[in-house]
């Protein structure tokens, strides 16, 4: 046989019986791996975001927020959800198939270079105060979708078989390379091209790490047979990131042409620590799409576990909207130092904004493995309307503030809809008794924050002695509430059988 006609089933598939039990087990272990990824990462995004915030200009990151849309908006033409159709198909992804998905890819990819290459020399007529040299920053920065193009086959076999501790380690690989890269050039006085480089060698960090944690003998193919049904699949999946795109889009289109680079600096900074929850939501989601895939036969236990992956998330989002709600001015003030301290009230109203806005990104992993993802696409459309109707009316008369706040009337009207859709048609997930021990916890969290640790929480040791002390006030809130919420939240899969 030759190497691009093989058709047996790669390297690193799972000599057991993938059933249900084994799938939930994995799960489980995937929720700690990748919990414990986020907390080993946050500490690298945490020093690396002090240490750029501070040597960095406001335009510098609304520069770089805007290359990085124009980036995204181009490699969406070229995924078509190909990952995630792999990771939802039943049968075992065949070595054609996964090579047919690799040139596919590495085409598509390429020919995206070659248009943001050429594209990219229009890019300043659209947003007016782009510094000189942006042309070549958005140039080299393109090289990066190659990059990614190249790692996406071990990181689609890591994910279908669970293997959710090697993309820990993968990802926690990924930020250390870009904010070491970056930091390091942000020091020897690069300004927006240290955040470039540190993409870039990002991206070679990737590859390599990659195929090194999934081995994996790429060989050239290209069957259109095999690749059309995943594609099939993977558009309707892929138009709702593309909707989520667009959705986003707001940000440097709109406010950057209206309010120009520094503002989007300010406002990509205050979202970026307000929907640091969502880093969190993002992990449940991905962990429990493949076995959600799996579980949808089966309605109570398919509805029980999305309603315990509601708990866990509720949990840490929760809090950390109480903890920015009463603390956020004097964490701003500490860390980054008061050069960033016109983010503090979009702080307030993305944080608030969030408390709902968690339940969408799970609904939809839901509804996407059981083979819905229309649904949710739909609703996507609607708030996305409603986002570029409402923030073009609410920017020009109160600027940042009038952005922000236009922007999260999508987000809270959104979340009102995905719970009707939720009790529609996961009727059994009982949602509400998973989450009010967390509304009242992040409530008196807020409270004792704002009126109580606040006052004094004016240093490093203060903000961290504040963190601990409400962390300690919301765990005995939750368990006199509802003693039984960490330990059903934690319980999303039986343990393992002895």
């Amino acid at each position: 046989m030759t190497e691009g006609s093989v058709d047996e089933v790669p390297g690193d598939k799972p000599a057991e019986t993938v059933n249900a039990d084994v799938m939930k087990r994995r799960a489980v272990l995937g929720v700690i791996a990748m919990i414990a990824r986020t907390v080993v990462l946050q500490f690298v995004v945490f020093g690396g975001t002090i240490v750029l915030a501070r040597l960095l200009e406001k335009s510098d990151f609304g520069v770089f927020t805007t290359l990085q849309f124009v980036l995204t908006f181009f490699l969406f033409f070229g995924d078509a959800g190909l990952g995630a159709a792999l990771v939802q198909k039943k049968e075992e992804p065949s070595q054609r198939e996964l090579a047919s998905v690799l040139v596919f890819q590495v085409i598509i990819s390429l020919v995206v270079m070659a248009i943001v290459c050429v594209a990219a020399s229009w890019m300043h007529l659209f947003w007016k105060d782009l510094p000189e040299g942006s042309t070549w920053l958005m140039r080299a920065i393109s090289l990066s979708l190659l990059l990614t193009s190249l790692r996406v086959v071990p990181s689609i076999m890591m994910e279908r078989y669970l293997k959710f501790g090697r993309l820990a380690i993968l990802e926690v690989l990924l930020s250390v390379g870009f904010y070491l890269g970056a930091t390091i050039f942000a020091f020897l006085g690069f300004r927006v091209w240290a955040l470039i480089i540190g993409v870039l060698i990002q991206g070679f960090v990737g590859v390599i790490a990659a195929f090194v944690m999934s081995p994996w003998r790429p060989s050239i193919a290209f069957d259109w047979k095999l690749l059309r049904p995943i594609i099939a699949f993977g558009i309707p999946f892929q138009l709702k990131n593309v909707i989520g795109f667009v959705n986003g889009a707001t940000m440097p289109v709109y406010a950057g042409r209206v309010l120009g680079m520094a503002a989007v600096g300010v406002i990509g900074q205050a979202q970026n620590i307000a929907f640091f929850p969502l880093r969190l939501v993002e992990i449940m989601a991905r962990v429990t799409f493949p076995l959600f895939a799996r579980l949808h036969g089966d309605k109570e236990l398919f509805a029980a576990t999305l309603a315990r992956s509601v708990q866990i998330c509720a949990l840490g989002t929760l809090f950390f909207v109480g903890l920015l709600l009463g603390l956020g001015r004097n964490i701003v003030h500490v860390w980054l130092t008061d050069k960033w301290i016109d983010a503090v009230p979009l702080l307030y109203i993305y944080a608030g904004a969030i408390s709902i806005g968690f339940l969408s990104p799970l609904v939809a992993s839901a509804l996407d493995a059981a083979g819905k993802p229309k649904v949710f696409s739909r609703l996507a459309i609607g708030w996305t309307a409603l986002n570029w109707m409402v923030v073009p009316l609410t920017t020009p008369k109160w600027g940042l503030l009038g952005f922000v706040g236009g922007y999260t009337v999508h987000v809270v009207a959104g979340n009102l809809a995905v719970i009707i859709v939720l009790v529609k048609l996961i009727p059994n997930a009982k949602i509400w008794p998973r989450v009010r021990a967390s509304v009242v916890g992040g409530c008196a969290v807020w409270a004792a924050g704002r009126y109580l640790v606040s006052p004094w929480a004016n240093s490093w040791a203060g903000i961290i002695g504040g963190i601990a002390a409400l962390v300690l006030l919301f765990a005995g809130i939750v368990a006199l509430l509802d003693r039984s919420a960490i330990k059903d939240a934690l319980s999303i899969i039986p343990k393992k059988k002895q």
